[in-house]
């Protein structure tokens, strides 16, 4: 079907209303149905089309498209003003304020900050182009829904700051440090580097301010906490009861979770020195404690302990092509044959064989992963390559996406001498 034609716009139409059907029969049966209001929080829904964008697109043409979508560039300001002067703050949950009155609580809430209502106004008004906000008198702003998650939702709101505030202007600079490093995979050559003109890691570089690495760990909590990387999938998107009996199984965090669901297995917990501790382990559960051991380790260091299998959680996208072939050859010591890499981590569909949330948000993935370390997300058959790469001795054994979840799980396992 052609993307810009009658028939791909009468099936884009067919589709939406179909989904509304899904989404309102949905509503409806959580009693939602009749007194549903924009300060209400919004069930997940079990479809959440981007359709009508599609529609949108098909319908203006693609000249008027490419046009709105270089102009969208100015969402980033408003939004990141909103956060940046507390805006939020300064309205009250219910009820309404005028521009005057806003601009000086606003003003009170940055320290005596000149902030005029004219350019006040003109940022909250074009936030509310994007439903955050809304006029019901002229002069005079109220919560809607969107802007209320803004004050209550403290990690939706740290994940909007650092997203307009942290990584917009490194984001800018991506292509001056692709021409400034070209073809380079080092964590220190990036548009975060060229932004802020200063020559450490980004994960080192947030470190440096406090308030920016609050912001960052409540980002990730918006980010994980999201639909699809849930802990379960981990859980039960592996064949964990296929591990011999009293297999071991080395492991970051998602030991304790694992553990409890398969008692015949046995956990080896690997952070670094930095990472042990209370706020980011825990303690050992005391019926967990026979099968669970916390340990230290570097995993770009030969690995010593001999195990059925390795795992790693969102650790290969937050690095380079060469990284990544470090940490799998790092295990090499300490395989025995039938061994088992396993890796949960995302993966970018094959082209045109996802959904367009899925594969928006995975390429949007891949960018950010380039603009802050270098790093990328991969392609089965990049994550075959990987492991050819690493050492011809393991055998890929596929890649698949449990269901409900955006983590995929790629395996290979370690054939000894050839």
């Amino acid at each position: 079907m052609a993307p810009w034609s009658v028939e791909r716009m009468t099936a884009l139409a067919r589709e939406i209303a179909e989904k509304t059907k899904t989404i309102t029969g949905h509503l409806s049966s959580k009693g939602l149905g009749r007194h549903l209001t924009m300060s209400m929080a919004w069930p997940n829904s079990p479809s959440r089309p981007r359709t009508r964008s599609q529609l949108h697109d098909v319908a203006v043409g693609p000249k008027e498209s490419l046009r709105y979508l270089a102009w969208d560039s100015a969402d980033s300001p408003s939004l990141q003003a909103l956060c940046e002067f507390k805006v939020p703050q300064a309205v009250p949950l219910d009820g309404i304020i005028s521009y005057e009155d806003l601009a000086a609580k606003v003003v009170a809430l940055n320290d005596g900050l000149d902030i005029p209502v004219l350019n006040l106004r003109r940022l909250v008004r074009h936030a509310m182009t994007n439903r955050i906000f809304a006029e019901p008198k002229k002069g005079f702003l109220a919560h809607t829904r969107v802007s209320r998650l803004m004050l209550e939702d403290e990690a939706l709101s740290s994940w909007v700051g650092f997203m307009t505030h942290d990584l917009w202007l490194p984001m800018a600079n991506v292509v001056g440090a692709m021409r400034r490093w070209p073809a380079s995979e080092e964590s220190t050559e990036t548009g975060v580097n060229l932004a802020y003109r200063q020559g450490a890691a980004f994960f080192d570089y947030i470190q440096q301010d406090q308030a920016l690495a609050q912001r960052y760990s409540l980002a990730m909590q918006a980010h994980g906490g999201g639909e699809g990387y849930s802990v379960a999938s981990v859980v039960e998107g592996y064949r964990w009861g296929r591990l011999p009996e009293d297999a071991t199984v080395i492991d970051g965090y998602i030991s304790f979770a694992i553990a409890e669901a398969f008692p015949s297995l046995r956990f080896i917990v690997q952070d670094t020195v930095g990472m042990r501790t209370p706020e980011t382990i825990g303690a050992v559960l005391e019926a967990l404690q026979p099968r669970v051991q916390l340990t230290t380790h570097n995993f770009f260091t030969p690995q010593p302990v001999v195990a059925d299998a390795y795992f790693f959680r969102h650790i290969f996208h937050g690095y380079a092509d060469k990284y990544c072939i470090q940490i799998l050859q790092a295990l090499v010591p300490a395989l025995r044959p039938g061994a088992k890499v396993i890796i949960n981590d995302g993966a970018l569909p094959e082209p045109g064989t996802a959904g367009y949330i899925e594969e928006r948000t995975m390429q949007t993935m891949d960018i950010i992963m380039q603009v802050t370390v270098n790093a990328r997300e991969r392609e089965p058959d990049n994550w075959r390559m990987l492991f050819e790469r690493a050492d011809g001795r393991f055998r890929f054994g596929g890649c698949w996406r449990p269901e409900k979840s955006r983590m995929w799980f790629i395996e290979a396992e370690w054939a000894g001498e050839v």
